[in-house]
């Protein structure tokens, strides 16, 4: 047979809340992109690069940034801390940690 869960799933929110969540997403990161280009070209003019390597150079940290961010999306959340406690019970064995003072 296999497992069933008795939980019923929360309904799909419409295409329309959807398309939004995703362009506020994209548009985060874009936004977050060109902030890094604009620091990298200022960073570069700065410094006395060409304009046009500075140009280039900052419109790669943006492409860099965005394509980054979007990938980072994509790891699993972090997990908790352990919910062991100090008093596991009677016979638990417990390797004493180097932070225990």
């Amino acid at each position: 047979m296999g497992r069933h869960d008795g939980a019923a799933t929360a309904p799909r929110p419409p295409w329309y809340v959807r398309a939004a969540r995703a362009a506020l997403r994209w548009l985060g990161r874009v936004v977050v992109g060109a902030l890094a280009g604009g620091m990298v070209l200022g960073a570069t003019l700065w410094a006395g690069t060409s304009w046009e390597s500075a140009r280039a150079l900052g419109a790669a940290a943006a492409v860099l940034t965005v394509v980054a961010t979007a990938l980072a999306a994509t790891l699993p959340p972090v997990p908790g801390p352990p919910t062991a406690t100090r008093d596991d019970g009677a016979g638990t064995r417990r390797n004493p940690s180097p932070d225990d003072r």
